[in-house]
């Protein structure tokens, strides 16, 4: 029965974890690109411009488009974005892993909380798979790339 009422905290909590997401309308957000990295910043007039990150201030943003080194003031910027490449097989891969750990945790605690002595393994065996296919399935729903850094609250008036 505490098992019952564990694994139902948790259904009521993993999605919480999965669909939060952090406040996106605050600059310093930025702080989390690295020189390089691949970004798309869309101004006030929803002109893309698709390039490297060169940096950030409290001015505006830098990227390097083509050639050409483009600054973007901050008060026209209405979104960035990281379009580094998805990342949903390894967080697969890492989902799995964890849930295969938890669920072999669970497996042993049942079979030794609330059954004959001998039992474990097999419970061992029965929730360890579960908990690695939940698991990977909470990894792969995670945020892949072309994630949103920025974006304004409120568009300025034109």
């Amino acid at each position: 029965m505490r098992l019952r009422r564990l694994l139902v905290a948790a259904g009521m909590f993993i999605p919480s974890l999965v669909v939060a997401q952090p406040a996106l309308d605050s600059w310093e957000n930025l702080g989390q690109l690295r020189v390089g990295q691949e970004v798309e910043v869309v101004d006030t007039k929803m002109k893309p411009f698709e390039g490297l990150f060169l940096g950030h201030s409290a001015e505006g943003v830098r990227l390097l488009v083509g050639k050409d080194e483009v600054s973007v003031h901050r008060k026209n910027v209405v979104s960035v974005k990281n379009r580094e490449a998805p990342r949903r097989a390894r967080n697969a891969w890492l989902g799995l892993g964890i849930g295969a750990g938890v669920g072999a945790a669970v497996g042993w605690i049942k079979g030794k909380t609330y059954h004959e002595q001998g039992e474990t393994g097999v419970f061992m065996l029965v929730w360890t798979p579960v908990g690695a296919g939940i698991g990977a399935g909470v990894g792969a729903m995670l945020p892949a790339g072309h994630v949103t850094i920025y974006r304004v609250r409120d568009l300025p008036p034109r």
